[in-house]
């Protein structure tokens, strides 16, 4: 196994520079196209809509897909790079109404309940006016990659693997769909990405389950001198640290060792703290439904609740949603709304943090500072004290609150920029995961002819709630793209140009859903 996979990686990995000492890695053959343009987007978040939608709004995507499109005239190829967080299977109300949390991986229910929400991620956002009566993501997608190929455009995609989608990569009935009907991709039949993909993770390429291939950790490519890669391996909240790995450090060869766990182990931000989120917003609108149904007269305030817990994962970092959702009890009181409906807020947020605080994977999980709340939060769950609750909530929002730019000491750490691979012709490294758009360039002295070098993160394509700046909250989609032309000049030489598109967008539709 170990001889054929090493073939199989000195095949992928074309013109290695001579002397180089390259960690482990696996890249797909270069193209021979003239005309190449690349599509980077990341963090999609498409669900199943029975949390609230996370995603971008049909307008959006009609407005990008025309984009791309437009762009992708008179190329030979588009490469279309989905980089991480492309679905997210932790965002359900599945989970709350299974009575399990997706963390119980050995949970008899658990590859039944990742199929039920892919079935729901499908219907809304893989099929003809799936999402709010528009076509959906997927959707958009296969039309664009349809018309593309019928016009002489080669399309490929490549869908990264995040935090919030793998899943799939533990559950082979799901990961088929997701490449049948989101990605319109007959991918058992695609022989040399089922190739790449065994190279980068190590596999046997004849293991059970091969033939639907996980999801590449990575993706480089010399032409467009790109290196792409979700983030989440920098994020000691939404990886596995331990066995000789921390997170922040670049080590492939390592992560095939223990079968890439560090990724694929359920994590406490992506999978514990998100299981506590969705199953608080599902268990507070169904006790805001009971206190309707028994003719509370307050529905007014009923339905702005629970328009609130909608957007709650809508905030950055997540704690700020329940920040808002506990003042927001607090401000109706203040308007006389029934004393009930106030208190069922609080009194769910207490339960689902004590059923949340008696599971040993909340405190196993927990990395440095967020461990530090635990105590303060299992005490929290048991103070009758709005006020309390609300100071704690703020307080760990600040210590989350993302960070607004990368610091050179991350930056020297990615690996299109280490000394081998600046070699190798990466000039580039996009990434996804904080949701926070940011650029930065940077400068080495070798190689002499390539002294500029660029990171990217494309943040997020989704609506997130931001204050307003006297008082008050309201909702906007954002967005952003990279574009990259790789050209074949006349005289055979290859010239590379970049830009970054950025979407901001309000209206009357947003403004209702806030």
């Amino acid at each position: 196994m170990v001889s054929a996979t090493r073939t199989l990686y000195d095949k992928l990995c074309h013109n290695t520079p001579a002397g180089s000492s390259l960690p482990h890695m696996a890249f797909l053959p270069p193209s021979s196209a003239a005309k190449r343009l690349c599509v980077v987007i990341s963090d999609i978040h498409c669900t199943d809509g029975t949390v609230g939608n996370q995603s971008g709004e049909g307008e959006d995507w009609l407005a990008f897909f025309a984009q791309v499109e437009q762009a992708a005239q008179g190329q030979d190829e588009l490469v279309v790079i989905l980089n991480g967080d492309i679905i997210d299977l932790i965002r359900s109300a599945a989970w709350t109404e299974a009575g399990v949390y997706p963390w119980q991986r050995e949970h008899p229910r658990f590859a039944e309940l990742i199929d039920t929400i892919m079935a729901g991620i499908v219907r809304q956002h893989a099929t003809p006016q799936g999402l709010f009566g528009r076509d959906g993501f997927f959707e958009l997608l296969r039309q664009l990659t349809r018309s593309l190929k019928a016009s002489g455009v080669k399309v490929r995609l490549v869908p990264i693997v995040g935090n919030h989608d793998k899943e799939l990569l533990l559950v082979d009935s799901a990961r088929a769909r997701f490449y049948r009907d989101c990605l319109d991709w007959a991918v058992d039949e695609d022989a040399e990405y089922r190739d790449w993909i065994a190279a980068q993770y190590g596999f046997d390429s004849t293991r059970a389950g091969a033939a639907t291939p996980w999801l590449p950790f990575y993706y480089g490519d010399r032409g467009f001198q790109l290196f792409a890669t979700h983030g989440q391996w920098r994020d000691n909240t939404n990886a596995v640290q331990g066995k000789g790995w921390k997170a922040g450090r670049w080590q492939p060869e390592r992560w095939q060792q223990q079968r890439f766990a560090a990724f694929t182990d359920a994590c406490f931000g992506d999978t514990v703290a998100a299981g506590l989120l969705s199953g608080f917003i599902w268990d507070a609108k169904n006790a805001l439904r009971v206190l309707e149904a028994g003719n509370r007269t307050d529905s007014k305030a009923i339905a702005r609740l629970c328009s609130i817990l909608d957007e709650m994962d809508l905030y950055r970092p997540a704690s700020k949603g329940i920040v808002r959702i506990l003042q927001e009890a607090r401000a109706q009181r203040g308007k006389g709304a029934d004393e009930a409906i106030v208190a069922s807020i609080s009194t769910t947020f207490r339960a689902n943090l004590r059923r949340w605080l008696a599971q040993a994977a909340a405190w196993r999980r927990a990395p440095f500072p967020i461990i530090v709340f635990l105590p303060l939060l299992w005490l929290l769950s048991r103070v009758r004290q709005e006020v309390v609750s609300l100071g704690v909530m703020k307080l760990m929002a600040w210590v989350q609150e993302p960070k607004p730019g990368i610091a050179l000491r991350d930056l020297l750490g990615l690996p299109a920029f280490h000394a081998a691979y600046r070699e190798y012709g990466f000039s580039i490294h996009t990434e996804g995961h904080t949701h926070v758009a940011l650029e930065a360039d940077l400068q080495f002295d070798t190689p002499e002819q390539q002294p500029n070098y660029s990171y990217v993160n494309t943040g997020a394509w989704r609506g997130q709630i931001f204050p307003k700046a006297n008082y008050g909250y309201r909702r906007r989609g954002i967005g952003r793209a990279l574009y990259l032309f790789d050209t074949q000049q006349g005289n055979g030489e290859r010239t590379l140009r970049y830009y970054v598109r950025d979407a901001l967008s309000w209206g009357s539709q947003l403004d209702k859903l806030a």
